[in-house]
């Protein structure tokens, strides 16, 4: 097949898909077809998106039926889901696609061993994987008071808390320090958990950083992989990434590989580690989608995305794939800056601008691509509309071309 295929691109809400989009636009000159839930979603205002769909969100029981609509309507040669939520929906919609339409998805077995964290572990310790040390049996035996007996007693804190289940969204997990908060918190991240299931976990306190594998899979077979570090999230604990630095560790690399293989992997995912005090490194959990902080990886010639809409689909191009010779850093200040509004405090503030104005880093911001990086925070202001015309007549007059006109001036 020649290059040019068109691609249903999910999750349009999120930053990644404007990464996405523009790696899949350069490299194999596709046909973006973007979904969003509002017009106001980043993708929907990007250069970038050729095609513009308005879903419910991912979660919804109506959205499987808006993805089926918009491959009736567009028969796109691909469907990409960036998120979770969608890839679960794309998932269960598999039997009815039709053949001509590519997914480059696990199994739905794979699928969901990937998701459930439990699962995960269980899996990683059998292959000689280093894990964290499991409370979670602890909280299980509920007396009469709906507490587990002497539970507190026999956890050793600080512990850290997350839900079992990969769910796509929501803060899911925390550290915990004083007993006295641990219920409350307990009980938090079980609310917003799928099923409820909470996982009590040994907190690993060597660094703050996470270790991240990238690792594109084909039937099982390593396609693709990118290491990096991530120095700060939102949230503070295991939340997304704000400050990334390139990073290799082939044996990191090497037990992603093992572990992803063992679960019969296709497809996209990252495998996190953590780093004992002692040096060693222990296994985290797996993301069985794009991760936050993709645009590092792209950014280095590391494309995923292109790589694996090109495999599935036959294309006959070059994807350059860069080697990791120096270490690079980038930061993604909105992700930042919404978190303070969230959390106002004077020290999360300093927190953001440290990270923001990090010597060095590269910002994750797309300049070339304004409207859809700037517009949706401003998005929920009362006066968008006349927001929204100023800055697009702004790129205009700095451009010297309508976004309408951008596919033929990029080709």
């Amino acid at each position: 097949m020649s290059a040019d295929p068109t691609v249903l691109l999910l999750d349009g809400d999120y930053p990644t898909a404007l990464t996405v989009a523009k790696e899949l636009s350069e490299d194999l000159g596709a046909t973006i077809v973007g979904v969003g839930t509002t017009r106001y979603s980043r993708l929907l205002r990007s250069r970038y998106c050729d095609e513009k769909i308005l879903a419910p969100p991912p979660e919804s029981e109506r959205y499987g039926d808006a993805v089926e609509s918009a491959v009736r309507t567009y028969r796109p040669d691909f469907v990409l889901p960036v998120g979770y939520q969608s890839t679960v929906a794309v998932d269960r919609l598999r039997s009815i696609l039709p053949s001509s339409v590519s997914t480059s998805l696990p199994s739905s077995e794979s699928l969901h061993a990937g998701a459930d964290k439990s699962v995960v572990l269980d899996r990683a310790a059998r292959l000689g994987i280093d894990v964290p040390e499991e409370y979670s049996s602890v909280v299980e035996q509920i007396d009469a008071n709906g507490r587990p007996r002497g539970a507190l007693e026999r956890l050793n804190f600080p512990v850290f808390l997350k839900a079992r289940h990969e769910s796509g969204g929501g803060e899911t997990t925390a550290r915990v320090d004083d007993p006295a908060r641990f219920w409350r918190t307990y009980d938090h991240i079980a609310a917003v958990a799928p099923g409820g299931d909470v996982l009590v976990q040994e907190l690993i306190e060597g660094t703050r950083s996470t270790y991240g594998i990238g690792v594109l899979c084909s039937d099982n077979d390593v396609v693709l992989r990118f290491g990096h570090e991530e120095l700060r999230s939102v949230p503070r604990w295991g939340g997304s990434g704000t400050h990334l630095r390139t990073y290799r560790n082939p044996s990191l690399e090497t037990q992603a590989t093992a572990l992803l293989q063992d679960i019969g992997w296709n497809g996209i995912a990252l495998v996190e580690f953590k780093r004992r005090s002692d040096g060693s490194f222990v296994l985290m959990e797996v993301n069985p989608k794009f991760w936050a902080s993709y645009a590092l990886a792209s950014e280095r010639g590391y494309r995923f995305a292109s790589t694996m809409v090109a495999s599935a689909l036959g294309l006959n191009v070059d994807i350059p794939v860069r080697t990791l010779e120096t270490v690079d850093e980038m930061v993604f200040p909105l992700r930042e800056l919404q978190y303070c509004v969230r959390q106002p405090t004077r020290s999360e503030i300093s927190a953001a601008a440290r990270t923001v104005l990090t010597p060095g880093a590269k910002w994750s911001l797309d300049w070339t691509d304004p409207i859809a990086w700037l517009m949706p925070p401003v998005a929920a202001m009362e006066r968008v509309t006349d927001v929204e015309t100023r800055l697009e007549a702004a790129v205009e007059t700095v451009t010297g071309r309508r976004s309408r006109n951008v596919r033929e001036d990029r080709r």
